[in-house]
């Protein structure tokens, strides 16, 4: 898999979860693979746009990758393990078989890594789980992604589950729209190219 520089933007998140939108952080799973992750700073960068993290918590991050730059690549390599093996057991359900065993021990340990973080929280007289920076340290991304994992793998949305049909994407998304029969994780970019290539057959197919 090739390590490619990538600014993100609001279209890459279209997976309907940030679990899914990390997997997407790898396009081109269908034909040749690049990884848009290529340092920590493009995980915080990913991280900001999926408004699932507190500003506070990503600087403090970026204070502790700086600090501590192995430590940094190795928590970026561990959330890379999280994001293939939730890519596998996706892929599975998608395509309605069972996932790899491996892949299933590796979503587990994070789940018992990200309990072992967490705390509970009172908020609004109700409990919630809260990670930190300063008990997760750099694998916070890592546990709060493990979390909302867990929680779609059990959710009913998982029945709405896709894999793009685009060339050269391979992107999961929940699927929700009303007929059930969305294709692309966006008709704006691969719908409209997966459009133009039907043209462009029939167009050689007249001739």
């Amino acid at each position: 898999m090739r390590l490619e520089p990538h600014d993100f933007r609001p279209a890459d998140l279209v997976g309907g979860d940030p679990a899914l939108d990390l997997v997407n952080t790898v396009t081109a799973r269908d034909s040749e693979p690049r990884d848009w992750l290529d340092g920590y700073p493009a995980l915080l960068d990913w991280a900001a746009r999926s408004g699932a993290f507190a500003e506070a918590d990503l600087s403090r991050l970026d204070v502790l990758r700086r600090e501590s730059p192995a430590q940094a690549a190795a928590a970026l390599a561990r959330c890379k393990q999280l994001r293939e093996a939730l890519c596998e057991v996706l892929y599975a359900s998608a395509g309605g078989r069972a996932p790899d065993a491996s892949a299933l021990d590796a979503i587990d340990r994070a789940r018992l890594d990200a309990s072992r973080a967490a705390r509970l929280v009172s908020d609004r007289g109700r409990l919630r789980t809260q990670w930190s920076p300063q008990r997760s340290g750099l694998d916070l991304i890592a546990h709060v992604i493990t979390a909302y994992a867990i929680d779609l793998l059990k959710d009913p949305r998982i029945d709405r589950l896709r894999v793009c049909d685009g060339r050269d994407c391979g992107w999961v998304f929940v699927d929700t729209s009303k007929n059930g029969r969305r294709r692309w994780c966006d008709m704006a970019t691969c719908g409209n190219v997966a459009k133009a290539r039907r043209f462009q057959q029939r167009h050689r197919d007249a001739e």
